[in-house]
């Protein structure tokens, strides 16, 4: 038990995020699966799972997040007689894909472009505490100007 305490602790924020992204997508799909039917909005579910691991990941990886809560719903969806190709070009499959794509693609772009702006900002503030410090240096101690 200590060994699992010591694992769930070492974890970082993406991996957390990455592990509530995969259990937003199993439970998304068993409520889909046993409840689903058009209009009760079960498939939101897919949205949080989504932007969990786009924000996590990537915008590349958001988009395949997206394909993958389509091909999830689908499966849900029409679990009683398989997938087919056909399943994916009707107007609720298609509307669910571009909503899909379109929430995973811009939340991993947000989220990466906010990590390079974190990185930059410390980057600056590295620099500037190494100005100070150089400034610091400088500065002649009041008790040698006594001397």
């Amino acid at each position: 038990m200590a060994a699992v305490r010591t694992v769930w602790r070492g974890l970082s924020i993406p991996q957390w995020m990455l592990f509530a992204s995969l259990l937003a997508y199993a439970g998304t799909f068993i409520l889909l699966e046993n409840f689903g039917r058009p209009g009760l909005g079960i498939s939101g579910g897919f949205y949080v799972a989504v932007i969990l691991m786009a924000a996590a990941t990537s915008p590349m990886s958001g988009g395949l997040a997206g394909l993958g809560a389509i091909v999830l719903f689908e499966l849900a969806m029409h679990h009683d007689h398989g997938l087919a190709w056909a399943d994916f070009d009707n107007a609720p499959a298609l509307t669910h894909l571009a909503g899909y794509l379109v929430v995973g693609l811009l939340t991993g772009w947000l989220a990466l472009r906010g990590r390079r702006m974190l990185a930059q900002s410390l980057h600056v503030l590295e620099d500037l505490i190494e100005l100070t410090h150089d400034r610091a240096d400088d500065v002649v101690p009041a008790r040698d100007l006594a001397d």
